[in-house]
């Protein structure tokens, strides 16, 4: 096959090519390619540094990596020599086709590529192509090119055979220093103070590279040379350096170290003290100037590796802070030699281009400094420095007022500062400590140390807070409360070393609307460090008001925290964990909490005690809890609502994921159980159960589609053995101690639940209704407590034959709906309570030989499916002593063999003008009213009746009494009608011996008589009372 080869300086030129076989052509076996690779490094061209023409010109590279990735897995790995005859290397590999493949490539130099030496690592560790980090002592490249390094990735879709060509280039900048002032020495000084071996000391290096990426990984870091190295030649280049850049186009990265210079006897000649120097990814930086003697200048340039236009910059030396604005109207870094002896000021002048970057480095000074904006004529036509970099040991106070501009803080120490910035930041670099800041303007990334910081009415906010002690974390976290910090950003594992009296106040990341200058936490990246022996007390001497209520690290989140272990944790709250005390919507990922212990009066968890209803998303995923041991508050006398993970989670209109989360060695101490004499304890302990994994999930959208929209899922966890000691119920799994199925606490007649999946299985939404429909098949001691609706599933809707001894409660505010002749008793059953049931029609049926007692209630048939509407439908005994029956008709309709007996309560008939509530009918029938508000009674077919008190009324169009061959004695009660006809005997027989009329129209026994009286009851007049003569 022929190779074609693209030879540029710093590139190395890759061509995947395919053998042209019949095999590859027809697609290969078992729907695999086999594709071949080839890696040519070029033999001569551009050379990247100006030396000897061997340098930089990927020479020094003997092998390359091959890392296949599928579906984020690994897939192959491929190591293979350079030749020295063509500087190539070639990989075969078979694929499977129509997938989509990450190809990964790595070039360097190993000691040696003989058999399995090959895979031993020289400089860089490379046993991850997506997290290479540099290893073994640094000691630079001037005189050993065997750093020098090349990276490509790719994604491509395999459907054949291809050939196909991609180039590799350096993740660095090469970083070039040399002196231009040997030739200033005298011959009798040479030996003194020519340069013979050279070292830096970088303050701030990345050391990390993702080559599938090419993004740079960690935070910088202090790296210096292990021991001076001989300079790279006698030409004054003193020092060369491969070095980690950015991956942005253009990005540059400002590397500040001190430069170190020995003679042959290896004395020290001088130091110097460079700053803001410049490193871009594939291009050389050239550090140049008298660097022996002191002329006052430096050169900087940066130079790319290819033809492209040069990047150039000087650093000048000046004597005072009086000539630094003359200085900068000519040069970007100027270099302040000797301390003011009073307060000064530097004023910025403006320049024609909109991003030049000025670097100011000061001397240590106890007076205060000010930079501000030079006033010049016919200035407002120009810009001010975008970027201003201000380097000093130490200073007192600097005052900057620079509203246009993006200032960063390096050096040491800062004992005050005063800030006026552009809006996006002041940066206060990594070693810096800031004793006292004041931000007047703009927002602050802080990567040092501030003790303390105050934002003025028109300060911002801290945009990005790295963090390395707990001095820090604590500053930052207090911060995150008060609405002024963004992100956190943990670069070392801190130990807080927590007590009752070093506490630690959670971070409240709770979400608000936010006034000007404030912002809320939107990340915590923990930087895969951990934070040991945390420990929160918001129970002694405190209530359990808002302010209390959580326990953690985070009081609130609504947010991202990821990368983060909490090893060593004691917290005492109301609901708490040791992460997050309540999290109501965001990412929680890569978290670990191990050996902790949680006392709280209520949900409480490893990882979350707390999960809040938020119509945002969230997602739990590849966290853990370990050695957890969750306990009740000394106040209490059980521990409910508890989980190793998670104690409670309420979802919403939103979609919840955990997955490949993990809880091992739980245990949770005093779980409350029902007492002995409550049947149903699933009802009595529900949303208080207690699980290794999550203790509760409830929903609580109040919209019926929400179902179909929204999903709970959990997925690939692992829980390492569940507790021996929790109570488990129907619906107890090897994750969830309880899950609320589908039922509305609101009585709002509002169907909800949010589809809950578990590792592919969706869980059955009616499992609450289910549940209820069978104790009541069952029968016994049931309580109702909630709204429940048998009618929405098919198998709760079946008819309901309470052949047992049962006694129904319904709880108040509990909503029983039941279907049409559904619930038939054929036993004992008594109804209690201040709840209801309803049903479209006959809503209980009371067979003969049953007995149905009625002690309270509310019973309501919503509408009739026939000519009459039936609340209770009896052919047994029936007692009614309280409740309240509604139906559009017959309400109480007794036949057949029924025996009712009404002491008290209210029946009425829905409203229908021409209804009777309360019906016998049928010679075998039976009816006592003693008591009740009736509206309306019918008593036909010789129908036994008997009304001795109670109030019997019409507000319809008929009469209060209808007869119609029934026999029925009236010796008491209230009887009215506004038609003036309160009893009607179409057929059958009406004795009175007693009562109080509306009317005259009772027939009257014999003895007794109309006494005329004036009474009003419930509203209504009563003018005559039946009386013997």
């Amino acid at each position: 096959m022929k190779k074609c080869f693209l030879l540029m300086a710093g590139i190395i030129l890759l061509v995947f090519a395919a053998c042209q076989s019949d095999e590859l052509a027809n697609g290969g076996r078992n729907g695999e390619v086999a594709a071949s690779f080839s890696v040519q490094l070029p033999g001569n061209g551009n050379n990247a540094v100006t030396r000897a023409a061997t340098a930089g010109d990927g020479t020094s590279v003997n092998r390359c990596i091959m890392e296949i990735y599928l579906n984020d897995e690994l897939y192959s790995r491929q190591i293979g020599a350079i030749q020295s005859d063509g500087l190539t290397a070639g990989f075969d590999v078979r694929l499977v086709t129509s997938q989509t493949y990450k190809f990964v490539f790595w070039a360097d130099h190993v000691e040696s590529v003989e058999d399995e030496a090959i895979k031993t690592d020289l400089h860089y560790n490379t046993a991850d192509l997506r997290n290479i980090s540099m290893q073994g002592d640094y000691n630079g490249s001037s005189k050993d090119d065997t750093r020098d390094a090349f990276f490509a990735s790719l994604e491509k879709l395999v459907t054949n055979a291809f050939s196909e060509s991609v180039e590799l280039t350096r993740p660095f900048g090469q970083l070039n220093i040399k002196t231009e002032d040997l030739a200033s020495i005298p011959d009798n000084q040479k030996e003194e103070f020519v340069p013979v071996t050279a070292g830096l000391s970088f303050k701030n290096l990345y050391t990390g590279f993702n080559a599938a990426t090419g993004d740079l990984l960690g935070e910088p870091t202090a790296v210096a040379y292990k021991a001076a190295s001989a300079v790279a030649d006698a030409n004054g280049n003193l020092t060369v350096d491969y070095l980690f850049a950015p991956n942005t186009a253009g990005g540059q990265h400002l590397v500040n170290m001190t430069l170190a210079v020995y003679n042959a006897a290896g004395e020290q000649i001088t130091t110097k003290d460079l700053n803001n120097i410049p490193v871009q990814r594939n291009y050389k930086t050239n550090v140049t100037g008298n660097l022996l003697t002191v002329d006052g200048k430096v050169n900087v340039m940066v130079t790319p590796a290819f033809s492209s236009p040069a990047l150039s910059e000087k650093v000048i030396e000046v004597a005072s802070v009086s000539e630094v604005a003359e200085a900068l109207k000519t040069n970007t870094n100027v270099v302040v030699m000797e301390a003011p002896k009073e307060a000064a000021t530097i004023s910025l002048p403006k320049y024609e281009s909109g991003d030049v970057a000025v670097s100011i480095t000061l001397p240590e000074t106890s007076n205060d400094i000010t930079i501000n904006y030079a006033t010049e004529t016919g200035g407002d036509s120009k810009n001010a420095p975008k970027e201003l970099n201000i380097t000093t040991p130490s200073v007192s106070k600097i005052i900057i007022d620079a509203s246009e501009s993006t200032v960063t803080l390096n050096g040491q120490s800062y004992t005050a500062v005063e800030a006026t910035t552009a809006d996006n930041t002041l940066i206060v670099g990594k070693d810096v400590t800031v004793a006292d800041l004041t931000v007047k303007k703009g927002n602050v990334e802080i990567y040092g140390t501030v003790n303390n910081i105050n934002f003025t009415d028109n300060g911002g906010y801290v945009t990005v807070y790295s963090v390395s002690t707990a001095a820090q974390l604590k500053a930052a976290g207090a911060l995150v409360t008060q609405k002024k910090c963004r992100k956190i950003v943990l670069t070392a594992d801190i130990d807080l070393n927590g007590s009752s009296e070093n506490l630690w106040e959670p971070m409240n990341a709770e979400y608000n609307a936010l006034k000007n200058g404030e912002a809320n936490l939107e990340e915590f990246d923990g930087g895969n460090h951990t934070i040991r022996n945390l420990y929160v007390d918001n129970v002694t001497n405190k209530t359990n008001t808002k302010g209390n209520y959580y326990g953690g690290l985070f009081y609130v989140l609504n947010g991202t925290v990821k990368d983060l272990t909490i090893d060593g944790a004691t917290v005492t709250c109301f609901r708490g964990a040791a992460l997050i005390g309540r999290l109501d919507a965001g990412l929680v990922e890569n978290c670990h909490v191990k050996n902790a212990r949680i006392y709280s009066e209520q949900k409480a968890g490893g990882l979350a005690g707390y999960v809040n209803n938020s119509s945002q998303d969230l997602i739990i995923r590849g966290c853990s809890a370990s050695d957890i041991t969750l306990d009740k508050l000394s106040s209490m006398d059980e521990a409910y609502m508890m989980g190793g993970f998670i104690g409670y989670l309420q979802s919403y209109e939103r979609n919840t994921l955990i997955e490949n989360n993990s809880v091992s060695n739980i245990a949770i101490n005093y779980i409350y159980t029902s007492p002995d004499e409550v049947t149903d304890k699933v009802a009595d302990m529900e949303q208080t159960y207690c699980h290794a994994f999550i203790g509760n999930v409830i929903n609580t959208s109040k919209k019926d589609e929400s179902y179909n929209k929204y999903s709970v899922v959990l997925k690939n966890n692992r829980v390492d053995k569940q507790l021996e000691n929790a109570v488990t119920c129907d619906r107890t799994n090897n994750y969830i101690g309880w899950w609320a199925g589908d039922y509305n606490l609101n009585g709002n007649n509002v169907s909800y639940s949010t589809k809950l999946v578990i590792d592919g299985e969706i869980m059955d939404r009616w499992i609450e209704v289910k549940r209820v429909a069978n104790l009541l098949r069952t029968g016994g001691d049931i309580s109702i407590y909630r709204y429940v609706d048998l009618t929405k599933n098919n198998e709760s809707s079946q008819e309901i034959n309470i052949t047992a001894e049962t006694v129904l409660t319904l709880e108040k505010n509990a909503v029983l709906i039941v279907g049409k002749q559904q619930v038939n008793n054929k036993s004992k059953l008594t109804v209690k309570g201040a709840g209801a049931m309803k049903a479209t029609d006959y809503l209980l049926m009371n067979e003969t030989g049953a007995e149905l007692i009625i002690e309270g209630g509310i019973f309501t048939a919503t509408s009739a499916t026939d000519a009459n509407g039936v609340a209770v439908y009896n052919q047994g005994k029936c007692t009614v002593n309280s409740g309240v029956f509604d139906a559009p008709g017959f309400t109480l309709m007794n036949t057949g063999n029924a025996d009712m007996t009404v002491t008290g309560g209210t029946v009425k008939c829905g409203g229908i003008k021409t209804g009777y509530a309360l019906m016998a009918a049928g010679s075998a029938a039976k009816l006592t009213v003693s008591g009740g508000d009736i509206e309306a009674i019918q008593s036909i077919g010789g129908a036994q009746v008997n009304i001795s008190g109670g109030s019997v009324y019409c507000e319809g169009v008929y009469y209060a009494l209808y007869n119609g061959g029934g026999n029925t004695s009236i010796s008491g009660g209230y009887f009215y009608s506004p038609t003036g006809k309160n009893i009607y005997v179409a057929s059958g027989t009406v004795k009175t011996t007693g009562g109080y009329f509306s009317d005259k129209s009772a027939p009257l026994e014999s003895g007794y008589k109309f006494q005329d009286i004036s009474v009003t009851e419930n509203g209504n007049q009563y003018n005559y009372q039946v009386v013997s003569e």
